[in-house]
């Protein structure tokens, strides 16, 4: 009886919202929102096409609620899917100074860590969830809309520039607090010992990053593409759905009170890293950490002079070596009214540039870290999402 009330009343659902409202989505989770020049915009709904926010957020929807919520090496060659993951423009712009700080906060899509030990301070209402993961690096890209509007930019044109990454630093150590939730998830934090990667870093700060947009850069329309790389699921050549997982938010910005800063040549989005490289195979449990080296291009000098990282002490990252300083101007031209746009598009992008990657070693994934992101995908917590979203008072189900 109670199984038969609950498909009706999903039914009911279904036709009342759309399915949209009851997606079987790989979510691990997206960008909540963005605070900029004291200003704050809230990410889209994915579950919920009608609500009002998606008509007023300048964060491109990442995914599509029935569509895959994440990146794997076999897409790494795609520059739509690599550049915001196919998404297109979102409604509006925000405007961010020169010099300034703009705060990323994320949201995850399962409970596993909501109100456990080492996640933050931060108290997260009802159908809202920290990230899951920890192992992994946190990386800000910014390109130009060479268009004048990012509202209608074709990302995979971007030319996409490294502002900063994290990825582990050997000489600081995750907190007790979180590395025993972790061990509780299942998904056993690495290294044993000390390292901190990115992603540690970015949970325990309560799944917040905040970048800075560098000094001096020229007014205009750019798209900030906000990175989070989990490595907890290390690639076999057996299973399709392993490999790390690149999640993609893109932020669409207006800067002013610039300078004459002018962006280099960038990469495209579908070259930032090889679909066989050093870290696609990259294993986190066979080299303990010890080996890794943040992959892609490398930071540009010119946003040396500004800090990209949570809240608590920076972590070591990549180092700025010489860049092309080739640029490209953008010149701003107001945006025109738009409708909020759920739906992804894909588009085909011309010849890329080539990728930079060091060397590691790499093994098989281990079972636990495979069963963790099988249990990750199938578990779905769409109603606690749309409770807190669409304002409905659902019942909790999985």
């Amino acid at each position: 009886m109670v199984q038969t009330t609950v498909f009706t009343s999903s039914l009911f659902l279904s036709a009342l919202f759309g399915c949209s409202l009851l997606p079987l989505v790989n979510a691990h989770g997206q960008i909540l929102g963005v605070s900029a020049n004291g200003v704050y915009n809230d990410g889209p709904n994915i579950y919920y096409s009608g609500d009002a926010k998606n008509a007023k957020t300048a964060v491109r929807t990442m995914y599509e609620a029935s569509g895959p919520s994440y990146n794997l090496p076999t897409d790494f060659t795609d520059d739509s899917k690599m550049a915001c993951e196919g998404a297109s423009g979102a409604p509006v712009t925000i405007q961010v100074s020169a010099g300034s700080d703009m705060q990323i906060d994320w949201v995850g899509a399962t409970s596993d860590l909501l109100n456990q030990p080492g996640t933050g301070d931060k108290t997260w209402p009802d159908g809202e969830y920290p990230w899951v993961h920890a192992m992994g690096t946190v990386a800000t890209y910014i390109a130009s809309c060479t268009n004048g509007d990012c509202t209608t930019f074709d990302a995979s044109e971007g030319s996409w520039v490294k502002l900063e990454m994290d990825g582990i630093d050997l000489s600081q150590s995750i907190s007790d607090d979180l590395r025993s939730t972790m061990a509780a998830k299942p998904e056993e934090y690495y290294p044993t010992g000390a390292g901190l990667w990115g992603m540690a870093k970015f949970v325990q700060d309560g799944s917040s990053w905040n970048v800075t947009v560098p000094s001096g850069l020229q007014n205009g329309q750019y798209i900030v593409r906000h990175e989070l790389m989990a490595v907890h699921n290390p690639l076999t050549s057996s299973d399709a759905t392993t490999g790390p997982q690149v999640y993609v938010g893109c932020i669409q910005v207006e800067v002013v009170d610039g300078g004459d800063v002018t962006l280099p040549e960038g990469t495209k989005a579908g070259s930032l890293y090889a679909a066989d490289g050093d870290f696609a195979q990259y294993n986190v449990y066979s080299d303990n950490g010890a080996n890794f080296v943040n992959p892609g291009p490398a930071v540009w000098d010119g946003a040396s002079s500004s800090s990209s990282s949570s809240t608590s002490a920076s972590s070591a990252s990549t180092t700025s070596t010489n860049v092309s300083t080739s640029s490209s101007s953008t010149v701003y031209t107001s945006s025109s009214a738009a409708t909020a746009s759920i739906a992804a598009a894909a588009v085909a992008s011309p010849t890329t540039t080539s990728v930079d990657e060091a060397s590691n070693s790499t093994t098989s994934a281990s079972a636990s870290a495979s069963t963790s992101s099988g249990a990750c995908r199938r578990r779905r917590d769409v109603k606690r999402m749309m409770r807190k979203r669409h304002s409905s008072s659902f019942h909790e189900t999985h």
